[in-house]
């Protein structure tokens, strides 16, 4: 009864089963179960705006790596000296770091939406654009500054784990600390003394970066984001927590202190990882799930497309203000402070961007003499052209819209015929964009457009003005029912 009551301590010797012993191996198992259930919901929730603009696979990649990294921490003090020294070290010099990059990516994956966002209300045709990169050194320069946020987190991740593993192996094989009949440095110590060496300052070193130097620099560039999803705030609480691990672990593993010595009996000096690495799993998780949670007790039914989630906790009162005439008197005359908002908050700017280039595109066209000459009529179709490439197709839009497949493939079919090409045209050139499906015909230049270049020969017989009212009146419901009862709201208490 008395090894049951009275704890062991963390010596490396017989493993710890008693009382403490017990309720490690119980946190770590209950804990899991959790995990698994969040993201099990994670999962059956993915349709939800607010989980899919997270990014459901790099969530999944974080939680898991970080996670059983702290099911290992857990277990350190039952096993007491079972689970090598060895492996632990490439653990914490490999996967941790990996977890840790990982879960950066996730956070500056805020960072990357919210510029598109703000890319797109600025030039919808300027955010379709690609570049052709070199094999130079200016051309790999260029490739870099053209990716986004998540996208350098995702490369340094892997020049994270690449570079290492040069002084990792040398540091491993090379140290006695980690195996007594081979190495040129270090000492011959047993168990515990094998986990306080220089030989892991490297791997320490790595998981600051990412927490110390990368979190912070990401905080800042993140600070002014606000939106409704809470995203933001997420990333925040997220940076944060993760900040005081690193060094608890340096405090607690190289100081002589003894009542430091003490507390190292019975918490394993990685254990203070744990308090961070919890909160940041739990923020990445639990905040999206909640949102779901409140979205779901207030929805509303929709057209039929099971994406069409997220419905506001106003959208139930459809007061003078939130009616569906005041929404379109705002599409009408004054949709860009709904655009800047939608932006900014919601994440939503391409349905008021492709609301607006529509209604431009009707506007024009509609009040031209009828009929159309045979060049009004490419130029028309050009420029129908260009909104569907740069705002309705997912293949060629950066952020397209969300319409329903049968809406969709009726203007797939209508824009067959049209080459995109998104790449930069020839140096000579003053255009930016092409539509180019016939290469032999040159457009009129007697025909007045803000439409990059166009190639058009032919027209579709059934084409005409209303080629978008059909995606037009599905994205017009979709922010009815979610931007504008939120946008009414945040109006109102401004």
């Amino acid at each position: 009864m008395a090894s049951i009551l009275l704890p062991r301590v963390l010596d490396g010797g017989k493993p710890n089963l008693g009382l403490l012993g017990g309720s490690y191996i119980f946190l770590a198992v209950a804990y899991s179960l959790l995990i698994v259930t969040e993201l099990y919901l994670l999962f059956s929730n993915r349709n939800a705006f607010c989980i899919r603009i997270r990014g459901l696979l790099v969530v999944f990649a974080a939680t898991v790596s970080l996670h059983i990294y702290l099911v290992i921490v857990l277990l350190v003090y039952p096993e007491n000296g079972l689970f090598p020294c060895a492996a632990e070290y490439w653990i914490m010099s490999l996967f941790l770091p990996l977890g840790m990059a990982l879960f950066q990516a996730a956070n500056a994956r805020l960072l990357k939406y919210y510029d598109s966002q703000v890319r797109l209300t600025k030039n919808h045709i300027e955010s379709a654009r690609k570049q052709r990169f070199t094999l130079t050194i200016k051309g790999f320069f260029n490739f870099w500054l053209s990716l986004d946020a998540a996208q350098k987190v995702y490369v340094g991740a892997a020049a994270g784990m690449v570079l290492p593993l040069l002084p990792t192996f040398f540091l491993f094989f090379g140290s006695r600390r980690f195996h007594r009949s081979y190495g040129f440095f270090g000492p011959i110590v047993d168990a515990t003394a094998c986990r306080h060496g220089a030989e892991w300052v490297p791997s320490i070193l790595l998981q600051l970066f990412w927490t110390a130097v990368f979190g912070p620099y990401l905080l800042w560039k993140v600070r002014h984001i606000h939106d409704v999803h809470y995203w933001g705030l997420q990333t925040k609480l997220a940076i944060l927590a993760g900040l005081p691990g690193t060094p608890l672990w340096l405090a607690f593993t190289y100081a002589k202190d003894p009542a430091i010595s003490e507390i190292n009996k019975y918490v394993p000096t990685a254990g203070w990882f744990v308090p961070g690495l919890v909160t940041m799993q739990q923020v990445l998780l639990a905040i999206p799930l909640w949102q779901v949670y409140q979205m779901a007790k207030v929805k509303r039914p929709t057209t039929g497309n099971s994406t069409l989630s997220d419905i506001s906790l106003s959208s139930r009162r459809l007061r003078p203000q939130t009616s569906m005439k005041s929404l379109e008197f705002y599409i009408r005359y004054n949709i860009e402070p709904l655009v800047q908002w939608a932006a900014s908050k919601e994440f939503t700017a391409e349905n008021m961007v492709f609301l607006r280039e529509v209604r431009n595109f009707k506007g024009k066209w509609e009040h031209m003499n009828q009929p159309l000459s045979n060049a009004e009529r490419r130029q028309q179709f050009a420029e129908a052209s260009i909104i569907f490439f740069t705002l309705v197709n997912p293949f060629t839009a950066e952020m397209p819209i969300n319409i329903e497949y049968k809406i969709f493939r009726a203007l797939q079919g209508m824009f067959s015929s049209v080459v995109f090409n998104p790449f930069d045209t020839d140096s000579t050139s003053e255009h930016e964009n092409v539509v180019c499906p016939w290469e032999d015909a040159a457009r009129p230049s007697s025909i007045k457009s803000d439409v990059s270049e166009t190639s058009v020969a032919a027209v579709p017989a059934d084409f005409d003005c209303s080629v978008f009212d059909a995606a037009f009146e599905s994205i017009k419901y979709l922010v009815f029912t979610n931007t504008w009862p939120r946008f009414v709201d945040s109006d109102r208490t401004a």
